[in-house]
């Protein structure tokens, strides 16, 4: 990350000539992408530059067809496109043999920029007035379509930015100007960013996995938790990823799309969906629900489309049976909310629909977590029928980080009956704050006045990630 931005700004400070910058800029953003995206190994490499082929190829013959007027082709080639690349997902996710590293991700950007294409709606350099044969995709389209597919802060886990919006910023951040009070932003922002996930998300993630690999072992207490945990972990671990992304972005003069919004403080699972993986939402939206006639086709129609769309958003992150009852669970409920159609009026009102909507949300997690239905069935069980006991010393452990159980062993808390657990409640009512009572970490960073007091957070923040990369475990979204 720090060559490709050194690179991308002492590019975009060298050349003054657009043209020239335009096209050496989006060759350094295409080659740093893919060295990124190869260090994840050649046979995923490979699976991607196919995938862009195919889809490059549709889009010359969708342009082709498009500025002759011939609508009726135009159409049959778009569908081979769509169904070639909702194919090639399906298989690699249900062969079992081989999930490549971020598919479902650069396959949907590609299925919204070929649609985009065909509506008329992603705008490309070629028309037929360039071209006697009526149209085409040119070498500088096609280089900012590589720029689009492979733009590395995106392709892992999103946001599915469409093509316009990405070329409309990618043109801001060519003519940017290096401010250093920005850059101070996207720093404090990358450092939250890599606090959520390395400290935050990972420690939950020791005692969920030790829960739901022990479930028959769980004790009451910890079964509730490691409910909670998961929550947890997910929040800070995508949140966490949307937060160093912007803040890469940031860097570089480019405005990403937001797709993580304090999801938690949703009022209900219909809001719940406008703040978690936003562009994810807007897509199923654009692409499946208003296709399927969206709300227009009556009560009945709409509380269908809704529960389709819900159950291909539980196949979508994975296969099984645990995926589909998540999907519904989410699916069901959007229609009882969206039936009802209530919002509450009052603080305690409000504070109430949070919490009910959280737990809600909480238990759904359950299923997408555990490897059965049984396996989650049985974490439901653990929580009624587990017994009171002290926790077990692996579920504890995980949050004894050695920067703060020092400092927990020389004082007089070591002698208190729980001291093995204090840093487990210490990251719980931690997580609770940021999660509940703390706004955004990119809405700070935007916001917040530069000083001696988040420079030393930003410095205190990246010395102590830095310091504990060897123990990162993968981000959760790119098992998807």
């Amino acid at each position: 990350m720090p060559i490709f931005i050194l690179g991308f700004c002492l590019l975009r400070r060298a050349l003054s000539d657009s043209n020239s910058k335009e096209l050496a800029l989006n060759i350094w953003i295409i080659a740093g992408s893919l060295v990124f995206y190869g260090l994840f190994g050649l046979r995923n490499l490979a699976i991607l530059a196919a995938s862009i082929l195919w889809n490059a190829a549709i889009v010359r013959g969708l342009t082709v067809k498009r500025d002759c007027g011939n609508s009726g082709p135009a159409k049959i080639i778009l569908a081979i496109g769509i169904v070639a690349d909702v194919l090639l997902l399906l298989v690699f996710k249900f062969s079992g043999l081989i999930l490549p590293i971020a598919i479902s991700f650069y396959t949907f950007n590609q299925i919204s920029f070929i649609v985009d294409v065909y509506r008329g709606e992603a705008v490309l350099g070629c028309n037929a007035a360039d071209d006697a044969a009526c149209g085409g995709f040119y070498g500088r389209d096609f280089l900012t379509n590589l720029s689009y597919i492979l733009f590395f802060p995106k392709i892992l886990q999103g946001p599915l930015m469409s093509y316009k919006d990405f070329v409309a910023e990618q043109k801001k951040s060519f003519e940017a100007k290096v401010d250093w009070e920005n850059v101070m932003r996207a720093m404090l922002l990358l450092s939250m960013g890599l606090f959520k996930k390395v400290i935050l998300a990972d420690t939950f993630g020791k005692a969920v996995n030790y829960s739901f690999s022990n479930i028959a072992v769980l004790g009451r207490l910890e079964a509730i938790l490691s409910a909670f945990f998961y929550s947890f972990q997910l929040y800070f671990d995508f949140s966490g990823y949307c937060d160093v992304a912007t803040a890469v972005c940031m860097l570089m003069g480019f405005g990403l799309v937001v797709n993580f919004n304090s999801p938690y403080k949703s009022v209900n699972i219909m809001d719940f969906w406008k703040r978690w993986h936003i562009t994810l939402t807007d897509f199923f939206t654009k692409y499946i629900y208003i296709p399927l006639g969206g709300n227009r086709k009556g009560a009945v129609r709409t509380y269908v489309n809704i529960l389709i769309v819900f159950l291909v958003s539980g196949i979508w992150h994975g296969t099984g049976w645990t995926f589909v009852v998540w999907g519904l669970m989410h699916g069901v409920m959007s229609v009882i909310t969206r039936a009802v159609n209530k919002v509450p009026k009052t603080r305690i009102g409000h504070a109430a629909a949070v919490l009910a909507n959280f737990l809600y949300v909480t238990a759904a997690w359950v299923f997408f977590r555990a490897e059965s239905v049984k396996d989650a069935i049985s974490i439901f069980g653990r929580m009624i029928f587990g017994g009171i006991r002290p926790f077990y010393s692996t579920f504890a452990d995980g949050f004894n980080l050695d920067e703060i159980w020092y400092f927990i062993k020389v004082t007089p808390l070591m002698k208190l009956s729980f001291s093995w657990d204090i840093c487990l409640w210490l990251f719980t009512a931690f997580a609770v704050i940021i999660i509940f009572f703390c706004p955004n970490a990119i809405e700070y960073t935007r916001k917040c006045k530069i000083g001696i007091r988040t420079t030393l957070l930003t410095a205190f923040l990246l010395f102590w990630c830095v310091l504990s990369f060897g123990g990162v475990a993968t981000y959760l979204y790119m098992n998807f």
